[in-house]
Formats: structure tokens, sequence, C-alpha cells
């Protein structure tokens, strides 16, 4: 959740500026959320996330 709404503020603040960085910087923090979802799961499921 503070994931999301991490990426809105960096998307808000990049139209403000009218610069592409913050998109990548948005771009960058989703993918990295979506990595950290998908372990966090692993972990929920199997108890350890690398086997």
């Amino acid at each position: 959740m503070l994931v999301i709404e991490a990426i809105a503020l960096i998307v808000l603040i990049g139209i403000a500026y009218g610069t592409g960085m913050y998109f990548e910087a948005a771009l960058l923090l989703a993918m990295v959320g979506f990595v950290t979802t998908v372990a966090f799961c692993k972990f929920r499921l199997r108890g350890n996330v690398i086997e």
C-alpha cells in the first residue's frame, strides 16, 4: 500500500517538474515493490525465501 502511494507521489512530482527522470524512478520502485511482494508471499507459504 505504501509503495503505491510512493509511486503516485513520484509520478505527480514528475508531472510538476516535467522531467522523465521521476517516471523512471517510479518504474524502478514498482519493480522493487513487485519483487518484494513475491518474496513475502513465498516466505509466508514456505517459511523461507531462498531454498
